[in-house]
């Protein structure tokens, strides 16, 4: 199946279509028994099949071992696919290299999400579609509002629109399919993100483990870390074994890739089941018994640096600009800081906000500064042009100058600093104003905790140096990822405005925030 086979009625438009290597579905089918079921009688469904990969490797199979592929067994095989042209091809293909005409009743064209078949399978396999909500087509989007709120992966449409919509259209596709294409314990098999399990709240509606009322579990895990089953895809995949009717039990069996073999460890939420899986080898402690007390004001929460939304070239200069005021250009971290312990300014951002206020400036205040009305005007149609629903809010309102990102926290005189994209070691500093102007955190390449004294900000960065929160961060599955030691992972050990002498454990402060978190969901849209 496509990683990605979304369209539009309209345009059809594709998003990031990659079909898979036929040899890593026959793995899947060997890993979990599936040819054998399928021999001895079991029904098999690939709900999102793309050209066919699984089925032909299902043929591999039957001629590698001798197994003349019958009426019969053909008859136990179905293919699903949106796009009529993707099941033209595997028909053809099984012709030309099986000399297989498959029945074309056993071929159907739909949208599984809108328009599912009536019908029940044993099992399922294949590979859904990976794109975040955000990617696809204006027209899907709305089409699809009704059925993320239907399987319980958002609370509302709108929080579909805003936050939530970091969920991969993979989490809605399983939830619809195991819930409704699988008989009573049926077994689904599946190349899936890894942000199902290792993703925060995002993904936290599909870890309620219930699909159309019923409970499925999740069986065995097998993470890729080493080889590339997918050209050209980035993100982080495994392979899973879903059951259904059954309860979610813990621990999850999990198996990392290691050189030609398979490690075995095991997963557990973070504290309550729908939280982010931990991931602990055999020998690890499931626990964190030391007392990890962070104590900070409300307005000290972690936050990602200054996102420019797709105009980097415009904000970001690599000299600090001259023709331009310098009261609105500010120093940007760089690797360089964590890498040399450099702490000179290798790129500099411009922003023309109010740091009392921390909102953009007017344009009546803009035009004040020549230089920069003249900058910003010469940059207003790529700027007016720029994507996204939050940026896009703001563009509206005229204010087309604006990035994400920025509030009174961003000019904060002292940042408590760290990498939080790709690495794997968790290594936070200080960094204090340069000639008056506080530095600016780089997009999701790094996040911060602003401090307007330095004493406080020495004892965060202390606190923060702490072995557990290094241990937590690694075993939460973001060695290496994009999600290393994003804010929402680091607020899991850090307690907002609460007394010096109160000493919680660890899980005190991640049950705070869940039951925080949960309590903000219920009155307030996701930001």
């Amino acid at each position: 199946m496509a990683t990605s086979t979304l369209h539009s009625d309209a345009d059809k438009l594709r998003v990031g279509e990659v079909f898979t290597p036929r040899r890593w579905a026959e793995w899947l089918i060997n890993r979990f028994g599936i040819f054998e079921a399928w021999v001895n009688g079991a029904t098999i469904c690939d709900p999102t099949a793309g050209q066919g990969s699984f089925a032909l490797a299902l043929f591999d199979l039957a001629r590698s071992r001798g197994i003349d592929i019958n009426k019969d067994l053909l008859s136990r095989l179905t293919l699903i696919e949106v796009r009529g042209e993707h099941l033209q091809a595997f028909k053809r293909q099984a012709l030309q290299e099986f000399a297989i005409e498959f029945p074309s009743n056993q071929l159907i064209i739909r949208d599984v999400i809108i328009d599912i078949p009536d019908i029940q399978y044993d099992i399922l396999i294949g590979n859904p579609p990976w794109a975040n909500f955000t990617d696809l087509p204006p027209s899907y989007k709305e089409r699809l509002k009704p059925y993320f709120v239907a399987e319980g992966l958002v609370p509302d449409r709108k929080k579909v629109l805003l936050g939530s919509s970091r969920i991969d259209i993979a989490a809605l596709v399983l939830k619809v399919v195991l819930g409704k294409l699988l008989r009573r314990n049926g077994i689904g098999c599946f190349y899936v993100p890894l942000s199902l399990f290792s993703g925060d709240d995002a993904h936290r509606g599909f870890r309620d483990y219930v699909a159309n009322h019923r409970r499925f579990s999740v069986e065995e895990v097998y993470e890729f870390t080493e080889t590339k089953v997918f050209d050209g895809i980035g993100t982080s995949y495994c392979c899973v074994r879903f059951k259904m009717d059954r309860k979610q039990q813990f621990p999850v069996r999990y198996f990392r890739e290691s050189g030609n073999d398979w490690v075995e460890h095991r997963a557990i939420p973070l504290s309550v089941p729908s939280d982010q899986w931990r991931i602990l080898a055999e020998d690890q402690s499931d626990g964190f018994r030391e007392a990890i007390d962070i104590p900070l004001m409300t307005e000290q929460k972690p936050r990602q640096g200054v996102n420019t939304c797709g105009a980097n070239d415009i904000f970001i200069f690599e000299d600090k600009p001259a023709d331009l005021p310098d009261e609105f250009v500010f120093p940007l971290a760089t690797k360089e800081i964590w890498k040399n312990e450099d702490l000179r300014p290798r790129k500099w951002i411009l922003l023309p906000y109010d740091k009392k206020t921390g909102r953009p400036l007017s344009w009546h205040e803009i035009e004040q500064y020549n230089t920069l009305s003249r900058y910003l005007l010469k940059a207003k149609d790529r700027l007016q042009k720029r994507k996204g629903t939050l940026i896009r809010s703001s563009i509206d309102k005229g204010v087309w100058w604006s990035v994400l990102g920025v509030g009174p926290y961003s000019f904060a005189p002292y940042k408590v600093i760290w990498e939080a994209y790709g690495k794997s070691k968790f290594h936070p500093i200080i960094l204090r104003e340069l000639f008056g102007q506080p530095w600016q955190a780089n997009q999701a390449m790094q996040a911060f905790i602003p401090c307007w004294e330095l004493g406080d900000a020495e004892r965060i960065c202390d606190a923060l140096t702490h072995p557990n929160i290094q241990s937590l961060l690694q075993q939460l599955n973001g060695d290496g990822k994009c999600n290393w030691a994003q804010p929402g992972k680091i607020k899991k050990v850090l307690s907002f405005g609460k007394p010096t002498y109160a000493q919680p454990s660890l899980f005190d402060f991640m049950l705070n925030d869940i039951e925080q978190q949960h309590a903000a969901d219920s009155t307030a849209h996701c930001r």
